[in-house]
């Protein structure tokens, strides 16, 4: 038997056109591990063609990194780029069930695409817009007679085991998590156990249809280097930040579940300590609403890593803080880690989602007791009054932490080979190379 020809199809909404996010990181980290990947298939007879399906949204194209892109991945590499045009009219529109169903069937057409060349097809996705792509990729493989598995990538879910629900992406969440409860083509991939434990509960998917796919960090990447302190300094001071004042830091996404708004009033009780929040876009509501608390932070936007790192690295900076509701795959708190270099920052976080399972309360960071002002407001005070002795320990067993469980070639490397043991396991590995 010749190789068996496996194309790897990988649908997302960020990494070529949209470069800004955490998802083009994760997926830039995926082609840059092909290498190795293909290796794992060889081993069990298949050569690897790799293919990216790109929802081209409007918003965060960047000609210049598109270009990047296009140079490194389709025209040096071997990968396979596919345009899916983007349902809504803009950006800002808010996503309609015709989009997750107008998305679900461009999927299921590049997969068709995609099969022309291949003897069978691996499909990885993530985000409920495309949770909807597995009944029609699913459809496509037998209508055509097509060997092929789908792995979804779990994130936040739209319906969770607390009872409420984001509309409209519930159906389409609901389809994949039906399919991967009765089809055995169709797994879901853990990006943590809390995440596992809400669509296991949801759906009643078994044990055996969840697939390891933790998170990594390229922890490797220049913006967890050292930073000469003069230089620090200068970062901090040039954005008019005082220095003869004790930090604290926040940054992500500057939507409402992030908790920033919580993050200010809690901060506020500690008056000698400064609140820092960054957010990519300028945040007019969290500006009007730190107006409304007297002032008491310091909101900045569009600051790159290296601000990040000097905050992280300043020495007066004494807490990294992540508050989300229900986060389910942050490595926010570990890049923290990294860019800090166990060198005093402790991460603090609350008791939802993913954190339990990113901080071992009192051992490598402070976990709150409870998500309100008050159980903030007392994790950070605890912080405050830490000896830097205590603080530094902290910070050390942290960054320890973090390079032992969140490597993103170990933790990619082991994902993708459990996806390829359960492709060929499902569609039978001896089968013959089509014509």
């Amino acid at each position: 038997m010749g190789d068996h020809r496996l194309a790897v199809l990988i649908f997302t909404n960020e990494g070529f056109r949209q470069v800004d996010g955490g998802v083009a990181r994760v997926v830039h980290d995926v082609l840059d591990l092909r290498s190795e990947a293909v290796q794992i298939a060889r081993a069990r007879g298949a050569t690897v063609r790799w293919h990216i399906a790109e929802r081209a949204s409007n918003s965060g194209y960047d000609p210049v990194r598109w270009a990047y892109a296009e140079q490194r991945w389709l025209r040096d590499g071997d990968v396979r780029y596919h345009r899916m045009a983007d349902p809504r009219a803009h950006p800002w529109e808010m996503d309609h069930f015709e989009h997750c169903v107008a998305m679900g069937a461009a999927s299921g057409q590049v997969m068709l695409s995609v099969a022309e060349d291949a003897d069978s097809v691996l499909v990885i996705s993530g985000m409920s817009m495309f949770a909807m792509a597995a009944r029609f990729v699913i459809r496509a493989a037998d209508q055509f007679q097509i060997p092929a598995t789908y792995v979804h990538l779990t994130h936040n879910p739209v319906l969770n085991a607390g009872g409420d629900a984001e509309l409209p992406e519930t159906y389409a969440d609901s389809v994949m998590g039906h399919l991967a409860r009765h089809d055995e083509r169709v797994t879901i991939g853990w990006e943590s156990e809390w995440m596992r434990d809400q669509y296991q509960q949801v759906y009643g998917i078994p044990d055996g249809k969840t697939l390891f796919a933790y998170n990594g960090i390229r922890q490797d990447s220049p913006k967890f280097d050292r930073i000469p302190s003069d230089e620090v300094e200068a970062n901090l001071r040039a954005l008019g930040v005082p220095l003869d004042r004790d930090i604290m830091i926040s940054w992500g996404r500057g939507v409402r579940e992030k908790g920033f708004e919580l993050f200010l009033d809690a901060a506020a009780q500690e008056k000698g300590v400064l609140p820092v929040v960054l957010n990519p876009r300028p945040n007019p509501a969290l500006e009007e609403y730190n107006r409304s608390l007297g002032s008491p932070g310091l909101l900045l936007s569009g600051q790159d890593d290296r601000v990040l790192a000097a905050f992280c690295q300043w020495p007066r900076t004494l807490a990294a803080v992540f508050l989300s509701e229900r986060e389910s795959a942050s490595i926010t708190g570990n890049e923290a880690t990294l860019m800090n270099g166990g060198t005093g920052l402790v991460v603090v976080g609350v008791p939802a989602g993913v954190y339990p399972e990113l901080i071992d309360d009192g051992v490598d960071g402070v976990m709150a007791k409870e998500r309100t002002v008050a159980g903030v407001a007392e994790a950070l005070r605890s912080v405050v009054e830490m000896p830097p002795a205590e603080r530094a320990a902290m910070s050390a067993a942290a960054l320890e932490r973090t390079r032992r469980t969140r490597d993103y070639r170990t933790n990619w490397l082991r994902s993708f080979t459990e996806m390829v043991d359960r492709h060929f396991t499902v569609i039978g590995r001896s089968a013959e190379p089509r014509a």
